[in-house]
């Protein structure tokens, strides 16, 4: 974790750039680096709410590079980065471009000894997939509420099956949150997190963890990929209680014929305590379908929230609608639509989302 100790966040874009044009990156050769970049643009134009201050347009970008640099091939160092806003918009007034910032997200060591595998440091522990593979423009959103990201730890994989069986990882990670002057960001400055700030797993020990257990390319279950995970995060400073969480969730994905193309992907998410707050619970449920035909693209995806809680329920929901056009490969345009249901405030928000990605190195 000391490769980026003393390193300014600004110029650590910069810095990979110049090692990927040192550095051989051909399978067996090491050092060597690669990874990939993903750019986001998108524009969201809140114009119809219960709430007049959510009434705004929000231009902004989510930039996120992703570096592994091999030692061996058994050894890597990885790191992933994300330029983003890190605070919110001012009540009803517009922005563009502003309060971004640049941030660590994951900084760790991985070895890999197949089928067993390893890695240490700041990482996103595995739990659900719905925060990811929900199609649409704004179909994540809700879902993302319970990505485990930006913890200090460690994650072990073992990854077993076969031809017969389909691939399949069974990994389990203890963490904490990061308090760390990586919790910090450039540009925009987020400040940082401390153990008194509070929250789950903010406890500077390893006393969180997540098991989970995914699989993919079951001969029996042509295009099924599955989630399952149990998640545990110690209360904090300001908690009362642990979280406990459940996920299960299906992705399948397939040809309807040469032209047409489904993604279906469904996930259901409960936590015990939510948040750390005695007899809160929370569940999530997420439903989406992308129909890809050529190059054009449609998508749906609805996600529920319900909470219980001895204070009253509260029951969110949001709906989205999306189309788009892939130019190639790498970029990509999307128009989109939601409604949105939260904490009794209705609005609708429509926008656009330009995506370009790319790779490099060995993964290309």
């Amino acid at each position: 974790m000391t490769i980026m100790r003393g390193i300014p966040l600004a110029l650590a874009g910069s810095l990979w750039g110049a090692l990927a044009t040192m550095i051989p990156a051909e399978a067996g050769e090491y050092p060597s680096l690669s990874g990939a970049i993903s750019i986001e643009i998108q524009d969201d134009y809140t114009f119809d709410s219960d709430d007049p201050d959510n009434e705004l347009n929000d231009l902004y970008t989510t930039t996120e590079p992703f570096f592994s640099l091999a030692l061996a091939d058994w050894l890597a160092i990885e790191t992933g980065l994300v330029l983003e806003p890190v605070a919110d918009p001012d009540p009803g007034d517009d922005r563009a471009f502003e309060d971004h910032g640049l941030y660590v997200e994951e900084l760790y060591v991985f070895l890999d000894f197949d089928p067993f595998a390893l890695r240490f440091g700041k990482i996103n522990p595995a739990f659900g997939l719905a925060w990811d593979a929900t199609p649409g423009v704004y179909g994540v959103d809700f879902a993302e509420d319970y990505e485990i990201t930006e913890r200090i730890g460690a994650e072990a994989f073992y990854r077993f099956g076969g031809e017969a069986y389909g691939t399949h990882t069974l990994s389990a990670a203890t963490f904490f949150a990061d308090t760390s002057f990586l919790s910090e960001s450039a540009f925009e400055n987020r400040g940082d997190v401390d153990e008194s700030d509070g929250g789950v797993s903010n406890t500077e020990d390893l006393s969180s963890l997540t098991v989970t257990l995914t699989g993919e390319e079951i001969p029996s279950l042509p295009g099924i990929t599955y989630h399952l995970g149990l998640s545990h995060q110690a209360a904090g400073v300001t908690e009362t209680e642990d979280e406990t969480g459940l996920v299960a969730g299906l992705l399948w994905g397939g040809d309807l014929d040469e032209m047409f193309a489904l993604d279906l992907v469904g996930e259901v998410a409960f936590f015990d305590n939510a948040a750390g707050v005695d007899g809160d619970d929370l569940r999530y449920i997420t439903l989406g379908a992308g129909l890809t035909f050529g190059d054009w693209n449609i998508a749906l995806a609805n996600t529920w929230r319900d909470l219980s809680s001895p204070l009253g329920d509260t029951d969110d929901s949001q709906f989205q609608v999306s189309a788009g056009y892939a130019f190639s490969d790498e970029l990509s345009l999307d128009f989109g639509y939601k409604h949105v249901s939260e904490a009794g405030i209705d609005s609708d928000v429509v926008g656009f989302l330009f995506a370009y990605a790319f790779s490099f190195g060995e993964d290309e």
